[in-house]
């Protein structure tokens, strides 16, 4: 008898008490404080776990909360993270200064190269501009009158058209006159309108992937009726020099050279924020013992 009692009583289901309402109530009111707390603390943070609705802010990612010099943990690449630094899907590294993967280098623009890919954007420029101007008067005499009237002089003397004209193409070089101007029309817009992000990026201490991170902080910031300002910007005078250094600004948007940059990529005044030359690093073996 005890063990069919006991048995009976093991098969009976197990019943939990009902919660507390004012224990629950206490909890809830506890966890609502301290969020409000650490909103107030930290304005530019957003709680993850509430549901956000579908017309709100961008995500928040950790790079966009973190310090000016505050290092992370990279686990795709599963090293130290440096500030300004990301992880490229292409090339399969993590670059410091990433701005974005260039199909036209055949490489990833960050801290080392970004000069080079500006000076890029700058030469493809002018040369657009040079060939504009040298293809815009051939361009707009196509249907002139002395084009027409070229065509007819040509036929008449030697029964083809010849020039006779200064700056007017014959019917056997029209087509490649407006190919060419309206290429470099088309590339040049293009790449002035990239030249143009890119300068104010130079200016305002940002890369493309900081500037989405910025403008998404902003548009937070001034949500809560705050400023949000980038932490990389050092003015105008030394962005420009963080990227082509201390020397004369026109040689060095001009002319072509192998110097790395001269600035650490963080915002350390002074001389402090000065890399330390490559020549007067002394390579001297380490003891290992």
């Amino acid at each position: 008898q005890q063990q069919q009692q006991q048995q009976q009583q093991h098969n009976q289901p197990i019943t939990l008490p009902p919660p507390n309402i004012d224990t629950v109530t206490q909890r809830k009111s506890a966890s609502t404080s301290a969020d409000n707390q650490l909103s107030q603390q930290q304005p530019l943070l957003l709680n993850t776990n509430q549901p956000q609705p579908p017309s709100s802010l961008p995500p928040l990612r950790k790079w966009m909360i973190m310090g000016p010099h505050e290092w992370g943990f990279c686990n795709n690449s599963n090293q130290p993270k440096p500030p300004r630094s990301h992880y490229d899907h292409v090339t399969k590294t993590l670059v410091l200064n990433m701005d974005h993967y260039c199909p036209w280098m055949f490489n990833v623009v960050g801290y080392f190269n970004y000069r080079y890919f500006f000076n890029f954007l700058l030469y493809v420029f002018i040369g657009m501009i040079y060939g504009l101007l040298v293809t815009l008067r051939p361009f707009m005499a196509i249907q002139s009158s002395n084009y027409y009237t070229q065509i007819k002089k040509g036929r008449a003397t030697t029964g083809q058209p010849i020039h006779q004209f200064d700056y007017v193409p014959i019917p056997s070089e029209r087509t490649a006159v407006a190919f060419s101007f309206m290429l470099c029309a088309s590339i040049g817009i293009a790449v002035l309108s990239l030249l143009g992000f890119h300068i104010y990026l130079l200016f305002t201490g940002q890369t493309t992937v900081e500037f989405h991170g910025n403008c998404a902080n902003r548009r937070r910031a001034r949500k809560q009726r705050k400023k949000w300002k980038n932490p990389y910007d050092m003015g105008w005078k030394q962005n420009f020099k963080q990227v082509y250094g201390d020397g004369n600004p026109f040689l060095a948007i001009l002319i072509p050279s192998n110097r790395e940059p001269q600035y650490l990529p963080v915002p350390v005044p002074g001389k402090d924020g000065k890399r330390p030359s490559v020549q007067n690093i002394s390579h001297q073996p380490v003891n290992t013992v």
